[in-house]
């Protein structure tokens, strides 16, 4: 099949007035029009010029020893940053605190939520940069595992989840921030092996203005290994994010992940693996009226292998790939492509556990839709661990070419010795060490001529074995 592909593209949409011609020269009203990105999608860096830029974060756990969460606020630029941060919390009748943030030029601030608000089980943040500039990630922290996931570059609408699960008593929890001053509507429903639900009691739920709210899927979706949730917001914008902590069936640890705020018809992963004691898992979740066809590419595997992997998702249901059943594919590391010759219409999320010491551990990643392919990749959060393969890499290009990863100290971005030009293949995957004392913990920039996906593996935190999977940001 032919894969689709284009750039990574920012949508400006500027209003244009003619000046009437009169005896008189009356110049013509224009109303003004602001910066629009585009439809939603998931994080990027944006580049231009901007009044200012906000990112909306995820949410993090509170409320308990162990846990809580930061916000990592990165400058790459020349010149000192500044804004606000806002955080939101879950307990009901108690506002949002604001603070404001400085952060110099080509540093990092990392922000304790915590530290600011000390209500609430779930909190969220905005973070407001001034001129713009920057960009933004939160970590979750958990005694099961933290969790890294970018911020979002805008609220929406609608979000879709395709993964979920409940089996054995995991705690699974929607969490919905409205960063805005009036009440938000939103209808929540979800899909699981036995079709879709639509509960009474989360049709035009309201999240209040500058609040978080949290549903509780186990409550009414007990012992689930599949739950595919969206939500719809007939009235104003939230950010949606979704919580796991996993405690049986097969997986162990803890995921936030950020929802996607629009559908696809095509999805990529950097990250793979077929071995001994790894389980890998694709969720697809189809919330439109149409059935779709899905095809399934995997890269980086050699010509040997028949990539002929074909799945039909019903109108307004899920499907799950399980790469064992998956015939002659290779053992060891891989990417991955799922498209749809349909119009945007799926999302897609990959399960993978893997052994960590005498357990497992269980990460779970949204797919990078194909408009986010990009030449550059940046993170503010890096493994403060010295690591083998904390970087996976996938070059979707058919042209050979280099990879160079570069750190941000405090004269700029500093190339990192032995990963100026890292080989990477036509379709190919690689993985990445970071080992070099001098680097560890520092913000990252990885480039090539030609266009990548770039995934972390980020240490869980404390003496937890396992790693955290999640993207970098394209730009």
């Amino acid at each position: 099949m032919r894969l689709q592909r284009s750039a990574v593209a920012l949508v400006v949409v500027a209003a244009l007035g003619g000046l009437g011609a009169s005896a008189r020269h009356t110049p013509t009203t224009v109303d003004p029009t602001f910066t629009f990105l585009g439809e939603p999608t998931m994080p990027f860096v944006p580049s231009g010029s901007f009044i200012t830029s906000s990112w909306y974060c995820p949410g993090v756990p509170a409320g308990q020893d162990g846990l809580g969460g930061d916000v990592v606020v990165t400058n790459p630029g020349d010149e000192p940053i500044q804004g606000r941060l806002t955080v939101l919390t879950s307990a009901e009748g108690v506002g949002a605190v604001s603070m404001p943030i400085t952060v110099e030029a080509r540093a990092s601030d990392r922000l304790d939520l915590t530290q600011l608000q000390t209500q609430g089980d779930f909190l969220s943040a905005l973070v407001e940069i001034d001129g713009g500039g920057g960009f933004v990630e939160q970590e979750a922290k958990h005694p099961a595992g933290n969790a890294v996931a970018a911020c979002s570059n805008a609220a929406s609408s609608n979000w879709y989840f395709a993964d979920g699960f409940t089996v054995d008593g995991s705690d699974e929890r929607l969490v919905l921030s409205n960063p805005f001053p009036d009440t938000a509507i939103v209808d929540v429903s979800f899909v699981t092996q036995q079709g879709g639900r639509k509960p009474s009691r989360f049709q035009g739920f309201p999240v209040p203005g500058h609040s978080v709210r949290v549903i509780d899927f186990g409550s009414g979706a007990k012992d689930e290994p599949v739950i595919a949730a969206q939500v719809a917001a007939s009235r104003g914008r939230v950010v949606a994010a979704r919580s796991e902590h996993f405690m049986g069936g097969g997986r162990a640890g803890y995921s936030m992940t950020l929802g996607a705020p629009s559908l696809a018809s095509q999805y990529y992963f950097a990250d793979g693996e077929v071995g001994d004691g790894i389980t890998e898992e694709y969720r697809i979740f189809n919330p439109t009226d149409q059935e779709v066809t899905v095809d399934v590419i995997f890269l980086g595997v050699g010509s040997g292998f028949q990539n002929d992997t074909e799945l039909t998702v019903a109108a307004g249901g899920q499907t799950s790939l399980d790469t064992k059943d998956v015939v002659g594919l290779p053992a060891g590391r891989h990417g991955s492509v799922f498209s749809t010759l349909s119009s945007a219409s799926i999302v897609v999320e990959r399960i993978i556990t893997r052994p960590a010491g005498d357990g497992v551990a269980t990460t779970v990643v949204m797919g990078s839709p194909s408009t986010l392919a990009s030449t550059r990749w940046s993170a503010g959060i890096s493994s403060d661990l010295a690591i083998e393969d904390v970087l996976v890499v996938l070059n979707v290009d058919n042209v050979d070419t280099t990879v160079a990863v570069s750190t941000l100290g405090p004269g700029g971005l500093v190339p990192v010795t032995g990963l100026e030009a890292v080989a990477l293949p036509a379709g190919g995957v690689v993985t990445i060490p970071m080992t070099d004392p001098a680097v560890l913990g520092r913000p990252f920039v990885v480039q090539s001529t030609q266009r990548l996906y770039v995934e972390r593996l980020l240490p869980r935190g404390g003496d937890l074995r396992g790693r955290s999977g999640s993207f970098a940001l394209a730009g």
